[in-house]
């Protein structure tokens, strides 16, 4: 049976409204001369009016004009001026209605048009099928419909019409889907399904809800959890071929589903409905718990070094005092010995040593220096002692539960992951001689020599634990990869298969920003990259390099200094006083009365709004301000605990939270106030870290910049535009920023088209220059440490005498030619979304030295940031501009603490997904409230130039509609609690009239 609702009112409307966009106008309604010439048939400029109105409505947006239906009057005016009649003619249109009649009767047999019937009901049903199969949302299948019907000229029906056929087609789609995923199961495969909808044993759970429960910290007990987890799905026996001819939208929208539903609901459904759902839940939750053992297995060997890195430093803490005592006596005896050297000569250096320590302290302490030194390199076979416990609990565990294939060049890993597998199979304690050890690299290949006699223990530990090191290397990489993973796949398997890749080069020109050919690109890198080193070489001589300074192989760039002019400081303190006070409900409230991004969070089944937007943004202020559904309950009063976690599971997902940011950052890019803040096509991101804690620390990690390196923590890359709109967001974790750049460039729906990218030292890698300049951006960071950053060149470093010291060398150009086909794919397949670029950036940035793509995209990234680097030597405002926009970043992310600051800013979030939306929600109240800083603050600033005051447009330049202390952040989130809305529906302004002091600083 049909659903009730597929669209809401306002996108039935919206589907077959009238164009007022002269875009729109001059693409649709533009008539012809053959339609001029039909006009002049009918009398009277009224008659040619509606009868052309009438005309241009059946052909956009396909429908019959409704009798006495208001017109926009730029519509009325665009087809009375082709007529050259008076808009106002319209009003004499069809006075009789039998007038109207007998014209559509002559627009339908002279143009062609049909009214709609129940035979193209059928025939359309059966047409849409095909694109309801390849999508789930039901306005992209009634935008299709409706251009159907316009080619075919049949007039659209009612909405109601169109509604149900839409409902019917979604129903028909997800019957063929469903029946397509069931359709060879057998009975032993039904009635697994079906049992994992029964009890988990000693638990109070289903056996569903079991298999999907996160599995905790990096560990033995958390990797046999999962493994457990998997056996269990592993025995129903599905393969995964059979969703092989399922849209993977479709199959994601089941598994989804199959993760919100209750075993009592999916008992409720049909029996196809549930199997095909529980098929679609058990392969997706398969992959997952696949990628999850894969990296939980990564994680805990990282954790293992990082606790063996913490012990050298607790052990360099723990005997400093002792280490600080023997370098003051040995200062001691040292100047006790030169001092008798110079006096006494060699004989009195004994006297010496027994006037300042005496020999028998002497010994006892170099016995103590030794035991405090510690070598300079990492001890590799006591680190593999140490790690082996950890490891040899782990390596069996892992190994018999993944299937692990290899490409040719790490095959010989391979066979040593093998031969440890059968190994750990046999249970013997004797393990084969001559144990392989050609595929480690150098270090532990030398340390795995040292560790001692062949056979021996320690060899067998040491070889044990060098190669369970090189398998995660190789799995992190790419060389080795999981069957049945989605992000331990093989990077071929990645990409854009090589047939359909030849065949979009064939269609024409690729997604891509370069050349085709290696030679073009290279020809017009290498003119550029000569001509720029020989301007910025001859300026670097003659000292003409603004703020930069460069003798010999010393560079020094002069720190800008702060440009804000007080003047500026005065007018933002002046608009701010004026910006009325409100509650951070009231905020959402009324970003939504002027955007309806509430509406964007629509059912995962349904893929209807909520009833109550309320609780909609509620559930996104609990995820934004820390808070959790729980106690949000307990300090809301729209909403109980039951209500929000409802809404929240099947409301708020990250492709509808994208959708309602999208929504909020285009609303505050049109602001005209907001083209005052910055470039429309300029943004920077930067990471934001929040401390784990709870049952979050599972998720976090660790790093030296975030938490003093001694506490987890996960961390928050936002991308902001120039404007103050955060764009984008994703949960990383707390190291390796620039995998993460070009993610929010790409993958944001935001109607913004980014030209300039500024990050931090965090977001900079040779990798991410290269891709940004392949997908047509302008990558733009601050590096740290220039002169350290070396420059390559195309020529000898002496033809540049200034620029010498800092030339490493030459861009490897036959590897960038030989890999220019790969480097295109790959920029494509990120392009198309076949693959994430961070995830392509992880694992190039893991890859051995020998890869040949790695290496190319570095060759490429280093042409690039040379001339970045040139530029940046060369314009100060390049400078200042990156300065400017990183500080916009930071006073964004004092924004996000102040909203993020229940528990005290601690995430206690149990799972990446939970984490994630934690981030999401945090961007999108922060960019609410800066549409709503933006809107008022562009008010107060009205008010004032109305009253004749002047306040110069380059001081609004320094103006960030990121406060915050006139919004109430705390407290209880109360709905409609202050309802003091003007005439004109927005707050009035506070102090509207300024003090006479301050309007005379600006007025100066």
């Amino acid at each position: 049976m049909p659903r009730r609702r597929a669209l809401t009112d306002a996108q039935l409307e919206n589907l077959l409204a009238l164009p007022v966009i002269e875009a729109d106008l001059i693409r649709h309604w533009t008539l012809a001369a053959a339609d001029l010439a039909a006009l002049d048939r009918r009398r009277g400029g009224h008659n040619q009016l509606g009868y052309a109105l009438q005309l241009c409505a059946f052909r956009y947006p396909g429908r019959l004009l409704r009798p006495g239906e208001a017109i926009p009057e730029t519509a009325l005016n665009f087809v009375a001026n082709q007529l050259r009649v008076s808009a106002d003619a319209l009003a004499a249109y069809a006075a009789r209605p039998q007038t109207r009649r007998e014209q559509l009767d002559g627009l339908r047999e002279g143009f062609g048009f049909q009214m709609y019937a129940h035979c193209h009901g059928r025939e359309m049903l059966a047409w849409l099928l095909p694109v309801a199969l390849a999508t789930t949302n039901a306005l992209t299948v009634a935008a299709t419909l409706t251009d159907e019907l316009r080619r075919r000229k049949i007039l659209a029906p009612g909405s109601s019409v169109i509604e149900r056929l839409i409902a019917a087609v979604l129903v028909v789609a997800e019957r063929h889907v469903a029946g397509q995923l069931t359709r060879n199961l057998s009975s032993a495969q039904t009635e697994a399904l079906d049992a994992l909808l029964g009890s988990k044993e000693d638990a109070s759970t289903s056996v569903l809800a079991w298999t999907r429960q996160p599995s905790g910290a990096p560990g033995y007990k958390a990797l046999k959890r999962i493994v457990d987890q998997l056996a269990h799905l592993r025995t129903i026996g599905l393969d995964p071929a059979v969703a092989e001819g399922v849209h993977p939208e479709r199959l994601r929208k089941l598994a989804r589903e199959g993760g919100r539903f209750t075993a009592q609901h999916l008992r409720a459904l049909s029996p196809l409905r549930r199997r095909s759902t529980l098929v679609a839940t058990v392969l997706d939750t398969t992959a997952r718990l696949t990628d999850d053992g894969v990296g939980l297995f990564d994680r805990a060997i990282g954790r293992m070094f990082r606790r063996a890195e913490a012990r050298e430093e607790n052990a360099v803490l723990r005997d400093a005092r002792a280490v600080n005592d023997k370098v003051r006596l040995f200062a001691r005896l040292g100047a006790a010995l030169i001092a008798a050297k110079a006096t006494e000569g060699e004989a009195g250096l004994d006297g010496a040593v027994v006037s300042s320590i005496g020999w028998e302290k002497l010994a006892e302490s170099v016995a103590e220096a030794e035991r405090l030194s510690r070598p300079d390199k990492v001890d590799l076979p006591a680190l593999a002692t140490r790690a082996w416990p950890v490891l040899h609990r782990l390596g069996p565990l892992f190994l018999d539960t993944f299937e692990l294939r290899a490409v040719p060049a790490a095959a010989a890993t391979l066979r040593a992951v093998e031969l440890l597998r059968e190994a750990y199979k046999s249970g013997s304690r004797k393990w084969p001689e001559g144990l392989p050890v050609s595929f480690l690299r150098p270090a532990w290949r030398k340390a795995v020599r040292d560790s001692g006699g062949d056979g021996s223990t320690e060899h067998r530990r040491a070889w044990e634990a060098a190669t369970l090191l090189t398998l995660r290397d190789s799995m992190r990489s790419g060389d080795i990869w999981v069957e049945g993973s989605r992000q331990w796949r093989a990077i071929e398997d990645q990409l854009i298969p090589p047939a359909l890749f030849a065949a979009m080069r064939e269609a024409g020109p690729l997604p891509v920003a370069v050349p085709a050919t290696a030679e073009e690109y290279l020809n017009e890198r290498r003119a550029l990259l000569d001509r720029r080193m020989g301007e910025i070489d001859a300026k670097a001589a003659a000292d003409k390099l603004e703020d930069v300074r460069i003798k010999g192989d010393e560079l020094k760039i002069t720190p800008l200094k702060a440009i804000t002019p007080e003047e500026a400081e005065a007018a933002a303190e002046r608009l701010y006083a004026m910006a009325p006070s409100a509650r951070i409900t009231s905020v959402l409230a009324d970003v939504h009365s002027w955007t309806g991004f509430a509406n964007a969070f629509t059912h995962l089944h349904t893929g209807m709004p909520a009833d109550d937007p309320r609780v909609v943004l509620t559930g996104v202020l609990a995820d934004a301000t820390n808070l959790g559904l729980t106690r949000m309950a307990e300090a809301c009063s729209v909403a109980s605990y039951r209500e929000l976690a409802w809404t929240a599971g099947w409301h708020l997902r990250e492709d509808t939270y994208r959708q309602a940011l999208a929504m909020v950052v285009n609303a505050q890019q049109r602001q005209p106030l907001a083209a005052r803040f910055g470039f429309a096509d300029v943004s920077s991101s930067d990471g934001q870290a929040f401390l784990t804690a709870g049952r979050g620390e599972a998720l976090g990690a660790y790093n030296a910049r975030h938490g003093h390196g001694r506490e987890p923590s996960a961390l928050f890359y936002t991308h902001v535009s120039s404007r103050h709109a955060p764009f984008h967001t994703a949960s990383i974790p707390p190291s390796g920023e620039a995998a993460y750049v070009i993610d929010g460039l790409l993958y944001h729906e935001a109607d913004l088209s980014v030209a300039v990218h500024h990050t931090d030292g965090g977001g900079v890698s040779e990798h991410v220059f290269a891709l940004a300049h392949l997908l047509g951006f302008r990558f733009a960071p601050r590096i740290p440490n220039l002169a350290d950053r070396k420059l390559y060149a195309f020529g000898p470093a002496s033809t540049w005498p200034a620029l010498a010291p800092f030339v490493a060398g030459r861009p490897d150009e036959k590897l960038i030619t030989a890999q220019w086909d790969d480097v295109l794919r790959l920029a494509a397949s990120v392009r198309t979304g076949t693959v994430s670029a961070s995830l392509m950036l992880k694992r190039l940035g893991a890859y051995p030295r020998q890869n040949g793509l790695a290496l190319a995209l570095r060759e490429i990234g280093r042409i690039e940031r040379t001339l970045h680097a040139l530029n940046w030597l060369e314009q100060p405002q390049l400078r200042r501009q990156a300065t400017a926009e990183l500080n916009k970043g930071e006073s964004h992310n004092a924004l996000a603490r102040a909203v993020c600051f229940h528990r005290l800013g601690r995430l206690h979030d149990r799972t990446a997904q939970a984490q994630q939306h934690r981030a999401s929600g945090l961007a999108l109240v922060t960019a609410a409230i800066v549409l709503w800083n933006t809107v008022y603050l562009g008010r107060a600033l009205d008010a004032i130039r109305r009253r004749g005051e002047t306040m110069p447009d380059e001081l609004l330049a320094h103006l960030a509609p990121l406060g915050w202390q006139h919004i109430n952040l705390t407290g209880d989130y109360l709905w409609g609690a202050d309802t003091s809305l003007g005439p004109d529906g927005f707050r009035p302004l506070k102090g509207i009239f300024a003090s006479l002091p301050m309007a005379k600083a600006l007025a100066a």
